[in-house]
């Protein structure tokens, strides 16, 4: 008996060796296959033939898109059902991620098509929805793709003078401006475009980007990630991975730019912005932010790990938000960047659509989608 009982011991110590072994293969495999999305295909861009912006949906058509969105119940319903009788049900196709117009440098003329467009920034004013990218290879300069919000039409792209990571923009709807996240030399800036320069710039007409009514470096915090504007301030956040953030508030002054002194850099255009003395505390891995009345949203992403959504109380002498005070966790598809916010409706945009990211497991989604909170 004790050596029968002794030989199906063993026979269970092998089975569940090879099941460990089995099961480190297959944790090996799929970390090479994203180990390879994200080391190699993210620095090559695809060929292309095209000569124009691409305007449609880069993987999915919309039936196949709501197909795939099915299963994270809450979203679909919120997302596709409840705006079944608008355009595309509710959603946009995130222009330029096949194909996008832009330049090879910050002069005028050296005109290419970009394949590795990724998108970043949202925001959305009366008329228009905007959406910020940047070149995942670093070979292009950014740009903002500029679509009408009520019948979702692409109308232009917008390019702009720097190759920035552009992770984030706001509209200023008391002055009539839209904030962009950038950089230069290494130092964090927010810059502002006056509505009236984007509706009037046509890139076709001399190849040149558009120029900023403002420039602003930040010098208090490392990098300008996110943003929003909200009651007359621009709150800048930034994206870390190791350790709790900030978010940082400044004064929008009459003359619609942030409250600033002369930055002696040479350039007669270069200003530092002021900060408000109280910084907002934050977990970190947060991509974006608005507001909604007494309620902060914050969106939360890291790699391929499922996104999150929380919600704050915001209220006088409150400072940290970070995710232990969080109201409410919402769980999303991976790669969340920025949210924001017109009336009672956020829309979210996701980078997965991208060429660097669109191979990875699950779900890439190509499409702004917005969802009703009030």
């Amino acid at each position: 008996m004790r050596k029968k009982e002794g030989k199906k011991v063993k026979k269970k110590g092998r089975w569940r060796r090879r099941a460990a072994a089995v099961c480190l293969a297959i944790v090996a495999a799929v970390g090479g296959y994203i180990g390879v999305i994200f080391g190699y295909v993210g620095t090559v861009e695809p060929e292309t033939d095209a000569v124009t912006t691409s305007t449609e949906s880069a993987i999915y058509t919309l039936d196949e898109f709501k197909e795939r969105l099915e299963p994270y119940r809450g979203l679909y319903e919120e997302a596709v059902l409840a705006h079944a009788d608008e355009p595309d049900s509710g959603t946009y196709a995130i222009p330029g991620l096949e194909a996008a117009r832009t330049l090879t440098d910050n002069g005028a003329g050296e005109r290419a098509m970009c394949t590795g467009m990724t998108p970043q920034g949202i925001a959305v004013s009366e008329k228009y929805l905007f959406i910020s990218a940047y070149c995942h290879t670093k070979k292009h300069n950014s740009v903002i793709f500029m679509l009408d919000k009520e019948t979702h039409d692409f109308i232009k792209e917008i390019v702009l003078p720097s190759k920035a990571h552009v992770g984030s923009i706001a509209y200023d709807e008391q002055n009539n401006n839209l904030w962009v996240c950038g950089s230069r030399n290494g130092i964090a800036q927010v810059n502002a475009l006056a509505m009236e320069d984007l509706e009037a710039y046509d890139f076709a007409e001399n190849w040149e980007p558009v120029s900023f009514l403002h420039v602003n470096n930040i010098l208090d915090i490392p990098r300008s990630s996110f943003m929003t504007y909200h009651q007359s301030f621009l709150y800048v956040g930034y994206y870390s991975t190791k350790e709790n953030s900030v978010i940082k508030k400044y004064e929008v002054q009459d003359d619609g730019n942030i409250r600033n002194v002369p930055l002696d850099t040479g350039g007669a255009r270069a200003r530092r912005g002021v900060a408000a003395e109280e910084d907002l505390k934050i977990s970190r891995f947060a991509q974006g932010m608005t507001f909604l009345g007494d309620i902060l949203f914050l969106s939360y992403s890291t790699g391929i790990m499922p996104s999150r959504l929380a919600a704050y109380q915001v209220s006088d002498g409150i400072r940290d938000f970070t995710n232990q005070m969080a109201l409410e966790n919402i769980h999303l598809p991976y790669m969340l960047e920025q949210i924001c916010m017109d009336g009672g409706t956020m829309y979210l945009l996701f980078e997965s659509g991208s060429h660097a990211y669109r191979y990875l497991p699950g779900i890439a989604v190509d499409r702004v989608l917005k969802i009703d909170i009030l």
